[in-house]
C-alpha cells in the first residue's frame, strides 16, 4: 500500500450457490460483486479457490491491491480445507493478509458487527455458531448424511418419509405426501424406492420442498405442522447449545436468524423465536443483517486494525 492510500479490505462469502465479494477503502464500503458458487465440498479445494480468486479480482478495480481478505467459505469448518484455501488464495494476492474462516461467523457479523452473539443458519443445511471473547463455538454443520437438523433438506426429507408411510398404508394421503410424490415423480412404491436409491441423492432436490411444507403448516396441515415443529426444536437446540458453550446463557445476547429458510416470517420462525427466548433469557432476536459478504468485510477490516 502506497503512502497516503487507504487500505483495501475484501470480504468473501463463498457459498455453494454463489460467491459474493465486498470491498472497502479505509473502512468505507465501495462495492459488492457476485460470482459462481465456491463450495470446497462440492468443487474441491483447487476449483473453489479459483472461483474465489477470479471473483475477488473482478471486485477489485484497476490498480486496487487487497491488503486484507477474509473468506467465509462453505466447507471450511474443516481446518485442513481452510488452510489449503488460505494458501491458494494467498498466493494469488501477495502481500495481503488472507484468512479463511467459518461461514457461520460471517453470518453473525452481518447482523452483529462486533462483540458477543450467536447465530443459527438454516438453508439447505443448518448450523449454529456463537462468539464470546476468545470463545468460538460451532454446533451442527455436519452435513445431510448425519446432521443438518431443522434444515430445508431435513424438512423435505421428513415429507418424503411421510409419503413412504402413505404408500405403506400407515398414514393418510394429504397435500404434504402429494408434494413429495410429485417431486419424486413416484406414484407407487417401486417408483418411490427407485427415485431414492437408483441415483445419487441431491440434497437441493429435497430442500426445495421446504418452502411449500412451511406454507402448508401455516395453513394448518397436520403433518406439515408436525414437521415444522420438529424443525424449530432442532434449530433451537443447535443455537442453545452454541450459546451455552460460549458462556452466553445469562448474557442476554443477540441471536441472529440467518439463511434462506429464516429470511421471512413463518410458523417456523415464530416457533424458533419462541424457543430461543425461552431457552436463552433476554435473547435479542435479529434477522440476517446486510449480507454475509458484508459480515466477511467487517472481519477483513478487523484484520487491518490488528
Amino acid at each position: 500500500m502506497a503512502e497516503g492510500e487507504h487500505p483495501v479490505a475484501v470480504g468473501v462469502d463463498a457459498g455453494g450457490t454463489s460467491t459474493n465479494v465486498a470491498v472497502s477503502h479505509g473502512g468505507a464500503f465501495v462495492r459488492e460483486v457476485q460470482g459462481p458458487g465456491a463450495s470446497a465440498t462440492a468443487l474441491g479445494v483447487d476449483d473453489a479457490a479459483n472461483v474465489i480468486v477470479t471473483t475477488v479480482r473482478r471486485a477489485l478495480a484497476e490498480r486496487e491491491h487487497a491488503d486484507a481478505v477474509f473468506i467465509g467459505a462453505a466447507g471450511a469448518g474443516r481446518e485442513t480445507v481452510a488452510r489449503a484455501l488460505e494458501g491458494l488464495v494467498g498466493s494469488a494476492f501477495r502481500g495481503a493478509r488472507v484468512v479463511v474462516g467459518d461461514d457461520a461467523a460471517i453470518a453473525l457479523r452481518a447482523a452483529v458487527p462486533s462483540g458477543p452473539g450467536a447465530v443459527v443458519v438454516a438453508g439447505t443445511g443448518s448450523i449454529a455458531y456463537a462468539e464470546n471473547g476468545d470463545r468460538r463455538v460451532r454446533v451442527g454443520g455436519l452435513g445431510y448424511r448425519v446432521g443438518d437438523e431443522g434444515s430445508a433438506f431435513a424438512i423435505g426429507m421428513a415429507a418424503v418419509r411421510h409419503y413412504g408411510r402413505v404408500l405403506d398404508g400407515r398414514a393418510r394421503r394429504d397435500e404434504t405426501s402429494d408434494l413429495a410424490a410429485r417431486a419424486l415423480e413416484a406414484n407407487d412404491r417401486d417408483a418411490y424406492v427407485a427415485a431414492l436409491y437408483d441415483a445419487p441423492l441431491v440434497p437441493a432436490r429435497f430442500a426445495a420442498l421446504a418452502p411449500a411444507i412451511i406454507a402448508f403448516a401455516g395453513k394448518g396441515n397436520f403433518i406439515a405442522t408436525r414437521i415444522v415443529q420438529e424443525a424449530s426444536q432442532d434449530l433451537g437446540n443447535l443455537v442453545k447449545s452454541a450459546a451455552l458453550q460460549a458462556g452466553l446463557g445469562d448474557a442476554s445476547p443477540p441471536v441472529v436468524l440467518a439463511g434462506g429458510l429464516l429470511s421471512e416470517n413463518s410458523l417456523l420462525t415464530f416457533l424458533l423465536e419462541t424457543r430461543i427466548v425461552g431457552d436463552i433469557p433476554g435473547a435479542q432476536i435479529l434477522r440476517g443483517g446486510d449480507g454475509a459478504a458484508r459480515g466477511a468485510l467487517r472481519l477483513a477490516e478487523t484484520l487491518l486494525a490488528s
